[in-house]
């Protein structure tokens, strides 16, 4: 790994807050370094209060924030004195904590749960990240002596430690008894990987220069080169049915439904082909952060019942005493088997393409400290402690029901989507939570205003062959299908058997041009009813195209719940048979 300090870029930096912005985004931009909120950075700083006082602040990364987006402000300030006399305590529960950092700060915000640990270090600068690299020599039988071997006297070791107060405790503990001149970092065993310095430059060479050791370690020890496994040509693809299916019983397992996103590649292939798959996936996460998106262990095969109740039974197994409500639903979020690859379920097409590519990094980990030694994760009362705390997220949101989130873990597809009837009706979609694929007639779009949730594909919605991988796509993408809206009732018969497998209930919304076709509407809308699926129609002229699309997506809400075969008329259009 090499360094990407820019001299050019960094003299844009207008202050040490901006500099610190500034090589966060560098490590927040390799994602082999920290992914999807992980990981986080502080600089302490010198400035006068209200009475003119000089006073240490320490500005740590916000919680919630990214380190690939990361900006001044989403630092929050916190007074250095406050913050670090915390590390007194002999013990301080997370509500506590959080409060007594509410206290320290200068300004709305919630500072890391690491703000003791990055305030008892002497240094100006500290970065924290979980290097896959570093991971995957951490994490084996014989960590602590890779560990030494790859890094000497550059890095101490700390064992592993809930975050808050007890890791900073222990890396208190390590750094007074063991640092040295030359010591530039620390490695926090099956978490990730800290480095300091007293420049912003210095610090994330230091953090580079210890990733980088860790890969010639693994180099040397012939545990870098990972080899795949192509899919042969006669290796048919899971049919469509088969997905919807899974994200179904995974659906019904969590209780609400999911997103399922696939992945397959020949390092996916080759790892879901192991033969010791099963031994190697179901030791644990490479860190316990990823358990919040990932579960700790895959399922493996698509047996959902039987992952749920191994996993209903490692909660009783393994959960505090101590511990507060707990929101876990039992349904795995990664499936593996040799058939689908890597799939992985979110409650949103963002968090479904976070554990999808949390675990994709997972199997390099994995993979690399397999050729090593022996993975070794923690054990499963360290990841269930973790994944109560930080986890159970997609409650949250459910609880929270709005207008924005009314279609969440929900999949739509829009015909004719680059139409001016289409936008308007994606966009009602987007706004209320669901997940949206739109055919469209001409080169499908990238447009980024519609990412991650949505997925543009090109179709000819009457060529039966295009439509068959429009499906595809669509099933790869985001796992099934629970919403269809289209002006054209013949691409009902081949999305009927998606919306069959819906978890919540598949639904039609027919967008009748002046009133077209109303008679096989009718007749199409009594034929869905024998599978519960409901088909109401929205009558229009083409002046009115954007309030017909947006009713034709409240036609597939909660307020048309029990209503099938029925006709909504665009300002009283007459509705003609």
């Amino acid at each position: 790994m090499k360094s990407r300090w820019n001299e050019t870029e960094a003299a844009r930096c207008a202050d040490a807050l901006a500099l610190r912005a500034y090589t966060s985004r560098l490590l927040g931009s390799d994602k082999s370094l920290v992914m999807h909120g992980g990981g986080n950075t502080s600089v302490k700083l010198t400035q006068p209060n209200l009475f003119g006082e000089s006073e240490d602040i320490l500005y740590v990364k916000g919680s919630g924030s990214s380190l690939e987006t990361i900006q001044p402000s989403d630092f929050v300030p916190v007074r250095l004195a406050g913050v670090r006399r915390l590390i007194e305590r002999d013990s301080l529960s997370s509500r506590r904590m959080a409060e007594e950092f509410g206290a320290q700060a200068l300004r709305p915000g919630v500072p890391s749960i690491e703000s003791i640990l990055h305030a008892i270090l002497p240094y100006k600068y500290v970065e924290h990240t979980h290097a896959d690299t570093v991971l995957a020599v951490a994490n084996t039988v014989n960590g602590a002596r890779h560990l030494q071997s790859a890094f000497g006297d550059r890095a101490l070791i700390v064992p592993y430690h809930h975050s808050g107060l007890a890791l900073a405790k222990a890396c208190a503990a390590v750094f007074t008894a063991q640092a040295s001149s030359r010591t530039i970092g620390m490695v926090l065993l099956h978490h990730g990987v800290l480095a300091f310095g007293h420049s912003a430059r210095e610090s994330y060479e230091h953090m580079i220069a210890l990733v980088d050791a860790a890969e010639a370690y693994l180099h040397r020890q012939d545990a870098w080169t990972l080899s795949g496994l192509s899919r042969e040509a006669k290796d048919a693809r899971p049919t469509t049915a088969a997905i919807a299916a899974l994200r179904r019983d995974i659906s019904s397992a969590a209780g609400f439904p999911l997103l399922l996103t696939r992945r397959d590649d020949p390092l996916i292939h080759g790892f879901v082909n192991r033969p010791d798959a099963a031994p190697i996936t179901q030791q644990g996460p490479a860190t316990p952060h990823h358990a919040i998106f990932t579960k700790r262990v895959p399922l493996l095969g698509v047996d959902v019942a039987a992952f749920s109740a191994q996993y209903r039974q490692y909660i009783q197994e393994n959960r505090p005493a101590t511990a507060e409500e707990c929101f876990l639903d039992p349904a795995p979020r990664i499936t593996l088997t040799p058939e689908f690859g890597l799939c992985a379920a979110g409650i949103s097409a963002h968090h479904a393409n976070a554990a999808a590519e949390i675990y994709r990094h997972t199997i390099e980990i994995i993979s690399r400290a397999s050729l090593l030694d022996t993975y070794q994760a923690l054990p499963p009362a360290e990841i269930l402690a973790a994944e109560i705390e930080y986890g159970g997220f997609e409650h949250a949101l459910l609880a929270r029901r709005t207008p924005a989130n009314r279609w969440l873990g929900e999949i739509a597809l829009v015909a004719h989507a680059d139409s001016p009837v289409g936008q308007p009706c994606i966009a009602a979609l987007l706004e209320g939570g669901a997940a949206v694929a739109g055919l469209e007639r001409g080169t499908a779009t990238d447009d980024n205003r519609w990412t991650p949730a949505y997925q543009g594909i090109t179709c000819a919605t009457t060529d039966k062959n295009t439509r068959e991988r429009a499906l595809e796509q669509l099933v790869d993408t985001f796992g099934g299908l629970d919403m269809l809206i289209t002006d054209d009732l013949s691409l009902i018969e081949p999305c009927l058997p998606l919306l069959k497998l819906s978890p919540s209930q598949g639904r039609v919304a027919f967008l009748s041009p002046q009133g077209q076709a109303l008679t096989v509407f009718h007749q199409t809308a009594a034929t869905l009813a024998a599978d519960r699926i409901r088909l109401n129609a929205v009558s229009y002229a083409p002046t009115e195209s954007e309030q017909a699309a947006r009713l034709a997506a409240a036609l597939c809400g909660p307020l048309f719940a029990g209503t099938s075969g029925a006709l909504v008329p665009v300002h009283g259009f007459n509705l003609v048979s």
